[in-house]
């Protein structure tokens, strides 16, 4: 047994309330966002694994942890139905995610390191708002490594706002 003791990640819950008035935004040239698909589950992990968050310090950033996290928010089926998860696509190839939970946990948003910053996370979480909207859930929450500000930044314009610190645990094995 180890005689560290795990240290609580520091993180932001944010929230955004008034789904109904979230209007999909559109993708650059070149891309195109669709809804999840049973199929894609392996290359969801595969962009997870290739865009770590550089504020997590809490062990190996692998498949494993990875699957942990998506398997939290899909169902039993390893699916995000009606929408509440979106990906982008270029040239064939997965670029981005956003994935919600049937309650509205926004637990995955995911861009390749040279697609960022084109707004691709943007177009698909406002289409898992949108869903999560028609879904008849009401409020959508999200926890972001508080040292994430590019990630804070393009919440907020979102419509999400802080409504708190949160330390959540490590994973655990």
């Amino acid at each position: 047994m180890s005689d560290r003791t795990p240290v609580a990640m520091k993180m932001f819950r944010m929230e955004r309330e008034d789904l109904g008035a979230v209007e999909p935004l559109p993708v650059p040239p070149g891309y195109a966002v669709r809804p999840y698909a049973r199929g894609d589950w392996e290359a969801c992990l595969a962009l997870m694994i290739a865009s770590p968050d550089p504020a997590y310090v809490h062990g190996p950033w692998d498949r494993k942890l990875c699957e942990r996290s998506m398997r939290f928010s899909a169902d039993a089926h390893r699916d995000y139905p009606g929408g509440r998860g979106q990906v982008v696509l270029h040239e064939g190839e997965m670029v981005a995610m956003a994935l919600s939970s049937d309650i509205g946990y926004l637990n995955q948003v995911y861009t390749l390191p040279g697609h960022r910053r084109k707004g691709l996370a943007a177009a698909a979480v406002t289409r898992v708002l949108a869903a999560l909207d028609e879904q008849g859930v009401e409020r959508c929450f999200l926890l972001v490594f508080q040292e994430n500000l590019a990630a804070i930044r393009c919440y907020v314009r979102l419509g999400f706002a802080i409504v708190g610190p949160q330390l959540v645990p490590p994973p655990v094995d």
